[in-house]
């Protein structure tokens, strides 16, 4: 039964009550012929209400009494707190929701009087709470930030516009290595093809290669050909120096390097151990070599002096460096125990784990390093864009626009600290590393295909950052096009405040975009706080099996998402 509070005039309302239910009226002491009839209501007939709104009053003619057999409702849902004050007023706590049409209904079995011998006629009332603010867009640009941008670029960048706050575009990754596995198991599971399907440089330093070609940009072609939209993110690896000095690896094989976690034979046994926790399948062990003879070998062994594998126990060397890629399982005993490097008849300078991300504890790769010429980090970085700016000159000149995303989640937690060697000098060395790639690519290279989605970290110790902390990191609206948010949320969450968070710190003159996420969110509560985010990209899952709903959006949550009469996919649109 309901929570229904009674207050009352006289302690003898009490007993007429008892007898009064929804088939019969109360046991009048004595006939009367007055009526009874509301003579105000505090929320009038078609009225838009606050959404702050949380009582609705209704005050009648004479004292009253309720029928505790029939309800007072909202939309048909009793409501739990319904009080009377002041002997002749209704008082009943209601909570809205934006943009949302209400019933309110008191039947006309429901309130009575002492001695009045019938009940008050209904109480309907049909009214709405006021909807969210829209989204303005006036304050965005209506083309990209790069003035010469490719035609496809510009063509790409007004379809995201103008469908901003509209509709939503659905988004997943192809999968790690340059194909689209991932998105196709969406594509079986919900019975509709993601809009935007995700790619990475993650494996640049291997590429080309015949498990890796960046070159080869099929992938990518197929998927624009067939209606959907190529975004790129750069997992930026760089080499992490693991050890450096000069080791004689003479011809009787005693020299080595004990990269293992034993503090005694390797003094920085904790920071070996927190580099060999980022290897993985396709890691690459790398050794810089000099005073290099003939007949010398190299070896990479593990923990009891064994080769990682049959093919690393000894092989031949030549020129300044070797190395060594890792499968899962010669990664797993690095992971466990470290590594050694030996062999005979060279002098090892540096040791090398590449490609990983972990921080630089000032033996690595320096951040801020890669702004000042002649060092070894400004080196490799120029290399790596080179690189790399090639790979999206092949998409450009095949005519395909990107949506580009370097340097994400730069900040990591702004309490907890960085996970991306882009972070590890702070916030400001970010912000020129963006400036300084956004120039090279665009100025040096002549990148013009390009929509530059910066990624907005909005995590501190844990908790939403504040507009002023996501306003610190920011680079600056002449340099990007889209700003993005990284969520790993409940699944089917509301998430609208993050929304809210991002648009305030870039004053609302930005596309906001939900540049990564694990499991899906909610639509409804972003159309109704109209938070709807331009995209959504879902990160990929794989294990042993391959791609697979592993740790996110396990209960079919990629269809009930993708089938949303708001959220486009492939064939909803075409922008060519």
């Amino acid at each position: 039964m309901n929570k229904i509070k009674y207050l009352f005039m006289a302690a003898s309302l009490a007993t007429v009550m008892v007898a009064c239910d929804d088939d019969h009226k109360p046991d009048w002491d004595e006939p009367s012929a007055y009526e009874i009839a509301a003579t105000s209501v505090s929320v009038t007939e078609g009225a838009t209400v606050s959404v702050s709104t949380d009582v609705i009053t209704v005050t009648y003619d004479h004292d009253i009494i309720l029928n505790p057999a029939v309800a007072i409702t909202l939309n048909g849902t009793p409501l739990e707190e319904v009080e009377i004050v002041d002997g002749n007023t209704i008082k009943a706590k209601v909570s809205l929701t934006k943009g949302k049409d209400y019933t309110f209904e008191i039947p006309a079995r429901a309130v009575t009087a002492p001695n009045a011998m019938n009940f008050a006629p209904a109480v309907i009332v049909n009214f709405k709470a006021e909807p969210a603010p829209a989204l303005d867009k006036s304050k965005i640009a209506n083309a990209p930030v790069n003035a010469n941008a490719t035609a496809e670029a510009k063509r790409l960048y007004s379809f995201m516009l103008e469908n901003y706050g509209e509709k939503q575009l659905s988004g997943a990754m192809g999968e790690v290595a340059w194909g689209t596995a991932f998105s196709d198991l969406i594509s079986n599971a919900a019975g509709k093809y993601p809009a935007i399907v995700g790619f990475d440089y993650i494996h640049l330093a291997s590429s080309p290669a015949n498990w890796i070609d960046y070159g080869d940009i099929t992938p990518v072609q197929n998927v624009w050909n067939a209606g959907s939209i190529p975004a790129v993110t750069w997992h930026w690896n760089v080499d992490m120096e693991a050890w450096a000095g000069e080791t004689v690896m003479p011809d009787d094989w005693s020299g080595n390097i004990q990269l293992t976690f034993d503090a005694e034979a390797n003094p920085d046994a904790e920071f070996t151990k927190a580099l060999c926790a980022e290897v993985s399948d396709g890691t690459v062990i790398t050794v810089k070599i000099k005073d290099v003879k003939a007949g010398a070998q190299g070896s990479v062994k593990d923990k009891e002096w064994a080769g990682l594998s049959s093919n690393t126990e000894y092989f031949d060397i030549s020129g300044d460096e070797f190395s060594v890629r890792l499968n899962q399982e010669m990664a797993d005993k690095v992971k466990e125990n470290g590594f050694i490097i030996s062999g005979h008849d060279y002098t090892a300078t540096a040791v090398y784990v590449g490609k990983t991300c972990k921080e630089s504890t000032g033996k690595g790769f320096v951040a801020s390093n890669v702004l000042i010429p002649g060092t070894r980090e400004n080196a490799v970085a120029t290399a790596d864009v080179a690189k790399v700016a090639g790979y999206l000159k092949l998409l450009q000149d095949a005519g395909i626009p990107v949506l580009f995303r370097p340097f994400h989640e730069a900040v990591g937690d702004f309490t907890w600290g960085h996970w991306f060697w882009w972070g590890n000098s702070g916030v400001d060395t970010t912000k020129e590393l963006w400036k300084w790639l956004y120039n090279t690519l665009t100025n040096d290279y002549g990148l013009n295909n390009l929509i530059w989605v910066w990624t907005m970290q909005t995590s501190n110790e844990g908790q939403p950052a504040s507009v002023a902390q996501l306003q610190s990191t920011y680079p600056g609206d002449e340099y990007v096009d889209i700003v993005g948010a990284d969520l790993y949320e409940a699944a089917l969450s509301d998430q609208t405040a993050k929304f809210s968070l991002v648009n305030e710190a870039i004053g609302g003159k930005k596309i906001v975009a939900l540049s990564e996420t694990g499991n899906l969110l909610d639509i409804e509560p972003q159309i109704v706080e109209n938070c709807l985010w331009s995209y959504f990209m879902g990160w990929y899952e794989q294990d042993g099996n391959g791609p697979g709903f592993i740790s996110w959006n396990k209960n079919n949550e990629w269809s009930t998402v993708l089938n949303h009469p708001s959220v486009l996919n492939r064939g909803d649109f075409s922008i060519k």
